[in-house]
């Protein structure tokens, strides 16, 4: 068997597998013991290309993601206190290579935002996956430990005018 490593080859390889194998079954009766132990190695071989696969799948999206995350260097976010943390306001600050046209190349440039729910996608999952610690403390007490759920929370309680969670029911 050989060792495909893209997605679509692999894809391909299973479901070649997969009708081999179900060939092999209905043979399994004319023939005996041979079809038998055939059926066993396409068996073992159609998991081995379903393992490769989902680990082709992870890594691809790993390194998706890696991309998607290379151009930030830093990001800082500064408060404007209100009375309660709804009415506090946000700025974001955060620093990415963006295209210049007089020279040519990416460059870092500073990039400002007025509340998180203006940041685009890759700002956001920076913030969340690379400098989590970076998040505001009245945000993440909402769901303490998970970044993705405590912004979930912060975001319905912004559209609702309240807020549910760890640090409310405390």
């Amino acid at each position: 068997m050989t060792q495909n490593t893209t997605l679509a080859a692999i894809a391909n390889e299973i479901e070649t597998y997969k009708a081999q194998l179900l060939k092999i079954k209905d043979l399994v009766e004319l023939i005996g013991k041979p079809a038998i132990v055939k059926a066993d190695e396409v068996a073992k071989a159609l998991e081995d290309a379903k393992e490769r696969f989902a680990e082709a799948l992870a890594n691809q999206a790993t390194v998706e993601r890696e991309e998607r995350l290379k151009p930030f260097t830093d990001i800082r976010i500064v408060a404007s206190p209100g009375h309660n943390l709804l009415s506090t306001s946000y700025t974001i600050y955060y620093t990415r290579k963006t295209w210049d046209n007089d020279a040519k190349e990416s460059l870092p440039k500073v990039h400002e935002c007025k509340g998180f729910a203006g940041l685009d996608d890759a700002a956001y999952e920076y913030l969340l996956t690379v400098k989590p610690h970076l998040i505001p403390a009245e945000i993440i007490a909402l769901a303490p430990g998970n970044p993705q759920e405590a912004f979930m929370l912060y975001f319905v309680g912004k559209q609702r005018g309240y807020v549910k969670g760890a640090a409310v029911a405390a």
